[in-house]
């Protein structure tokens, strides 16, 4: 198995901005390890999760029930449905060995909802790790440019 390529990292973000844009959660969900955290940290950067308050910290667990919810229809924070449109940018592979990869992006999220228009912008930081013949997403931490500032609800997956 190669190392991942640029090209394979761009190709797996994208596919991840997609799938949630669409709001396809459980496929979004199968791109991530069973022990994945997706994480939105709180002032600033963030290096320690446990230490620090975050915007949101789920595991593995908490991530799918936040999909089950958000795909039941009857999630009053989003119903109805945010409609987001992400772009990806700035695509750098920091670090890889043959089944690990640390990738960083820059992003940019609009959100629309209730005739109100949110954007967001950071960085994506993503540790990806080759199981069975995939790259698969083991963790995913959002950085807003804006987290030290009064944000109201996420009510959707960064």
């Amino acid at each position: 198995m190669p190392s991942l390529s640029r090209q394979q990292a761009e190709e797996i973000l994208f596919e991840e901005a997609r799938l949630l844009d669409d709001r396809r959660y459980d496929e979004w969900f199968a791109m991530l390890t069973d022990d994945a955290i997706y994480w939105v940290p709180c002032n600033g950067e963030g290096f320690d999760p446990n230490r620090e308050i975050s915007l949101v910290y789920d595991d593995h667990a908490r991530l799918r029930d936040r999909i089950d919810r958000l795909g039941s229809g009857v999630a009053h924070a989003q119903s109805p449905p945010s409609k987001t449109c992400r772009l990806i940018s700035n695509v750098q592979i920091e670090q890889t060995s043959d089944d690990a990869a640390v990738i960083t992006s820059a992003f940019f999220l609009y959100e629309l909802r209730h005739a109100r228009q949110r954007i967001f912008a950071g960085r994506y930081y993503h540790r990806l790790r080759f199981e069975g013949s995939r790259w698969k997403i083991a963790s995913k931490k959002a950085v807003l440019v804006n987290n030290d500032e009064v944000i109201d609800n996420l009510t959707f997956i960064v």
